[in-house]
């Protein structure tokens, strides 16, 4: 895949994620985060398992995993990882509300780079940093704002 594709995913991504997080804010007016959360796993797995089959190969494919593939201690750590930033998150939205939990939750590029660098062995550059703090104290700033 090419850059520029890269590009328009990410962006693609960033506009459903705020249409996301806005139609979340409604629906957990009346719903606990858990069931929301559920019901988003349960379709996302749907759809999984439907394009396995239309590139042919089986949904059964979803619950097997080989442990040369990712490692098992480190896809168990990111599933719980994954899990628990959903349900903060979800929580966070129904508590605070969409704009000001998305606002926050922005600021997730500092801790990329920061746990990239410390377990990972990438490269940290003081700009990275800065422009990090930047966003996380902006972030914060707007919303504590009433």
């Amino acid at each position: 895949m090419s850059n520029a594709a890269g590009f328009v995913l990410a962006v693609v991504a960033a506009v459903l994620w705020g249409l996301t997080y806005c139609l979340d804010e409604r629906v957990l007016a009346g719903m606990s985060v858990f069931k929301l959360y559920f019901l988003h796993s349960v379709v996302g797995a749907a759809v999984a398992a439907t394009v396995l089959l239309a590139t042919g190969h089986p949904p059964a494919s979803l619950i097997r995993v080989d442990a040369s593939e990712a490692g098992l201690p480190l896809l168990a750590i990111t599933l719980v990882t994954a899990t628990a930033a959903a349900f903060a998150i979800l929580s966070s939205i129904q508590m605070l509300g969409a704009s000001k939990s998305s606002v926050l939750e922005i600021s997730y590029p500092l801790f990329v780079a920061i746990f990239s660098t410390a377990f990972f062995g990438g490269h940290l550059q003081p700009s990275v940093i800065l422009g990090g703090a930047f966003i996380f104290v902006g972030s914060a700033i707007i919303a504590m704002a009433k």
